[in-house]
């Protein structure tokens, strides 16, 4: 599979399980002003627009632009904080992220788009649909939940005092109950120690550039509780996939379940033997389910 050129780097690699070599130039950087914060993005491809976020856009660039870049004009961007975006001053809450992607479509004249996103980025997207009706083709909401309990708030907390502390945030996944020592890994550990692996955390700056960046990303999710939005989530009449890892904790996988049953038609799927971060570690896994998704819903090979 051949990663399409870019602005700013061009890659190649052998197959999706291989790391890509990427050279590096100084050619311009793309970039937009989303209301007041000025966002890095990457475009490939034609057709109807499609959008995938959540923290840094080098995962998506990595796992999901080969694929998606051959049927629909792909984008994905850097979240306020993250990558080359600007980072205004905290708080930030989950309409103020879903407002900059709406701010990034109107900044490149899009209308409508297929939106998606993965953890804080599935948090977003559902933000978004109820916060911009009318804007999305299609949803995809990937591997989060529609509110924290209190084992994910007091989970929440600690990771947020270890972010700012410099500390490595996010390597695992809250308990399921007290029965459990421990939450799941994010990611696999397999692959987070495979060449693959390491190389996309090496190209990226996940949840932010800084510890108070990386402590804020988290803390958008202090207050999160759909439960709120149910009447606003029951008019969504766009395709709807609700997406979760069979090895997420089990509030996860039933809170994703749970999500779905609010939104008309929505379809929930889980992916066998998958993570946190499903989107890098399973990327062929995840991009054929999302694929088929779109298929069955008259969008997989649309053209703008």
């Amino acid at each position: 599979v051949m990663v399409p050129m870019t602005l700013n780097r061009i890659c190649s690699s052998t197959g999706m399980c291989s790391p890509p070599r990427c050279l590096w130039n100084d050619a311009p950087m793309p970039r937009v002003m989303a209301g007041a914060v000025e966002l890095y993005y990457e475009a490939l491809g034609e057709g109807t627009p499609m959008v995938l976020q959540a923290h840094d856009h080098t995962p998506w660039l990595f796992g999901q632009a080969p694929v998606f870049s051959q049927r629909y004009r792909f984008l994905t961007y850097d979240r306020r904080g993250t990558g080359r975006s600007s980072s205004p001053p905290g708080p930030w809450t989950p309409a103020d992220l879903a407002n900059d992607l709406a701010a990034f479509l109107d900044a490149l004249g899009i209308e409508r788009a297929i939106v998606g996103g993965s953890s804080l980025g599935g948090v977003v997207t559902a933000q978004f649909a109820v916060d911009h009706p009318g804007r999305a083709l299609a949803l995809i909401i990937g591997h989060t939940v529609p509110y924290l309990d209190d084992e994910a708030n007091a989970w929440l907390a600690r990771e947020m005092g270890t972010a700012r502390s410099g500390g490595a945030a996010i390597v695992r996944q809250p308990r399921s109950g007290p029965d459990e020592r421990e939450g799941p890994p994010t990611m696999d550990p397999a692959f987070a120690a495979s060449a693959w692996g390491q190389m996309i955390v090496a190209t990226g700056t996940g949840l932010g550039r800084t510890p108070e960046q990386r402590a804020t990303a988290i803390a958008v999710l202090r207050d999160w509780d759909q439960r709120t939005r149910r009447s606003d989530l029951a008019r969504i009449d766009v395709p709807t996939l609700v997406i979760v890892g069979e090895k997420e904790p089990r509030t996860t996988i039933d809170g994703s379940r749970e999500w779905a049953s609010w939104i008309p038609g929505a379809e929930f799927v889980i992916l066998p033997g998958a993570h946190h971060a499903a989107p890098r570690e399973a990327a062929p896994a995840w991009n054929a389910a999302v694929q088929a998704f779109l298929d069955r819903n008259g969008l997989g090979a649309a053209r703008a």
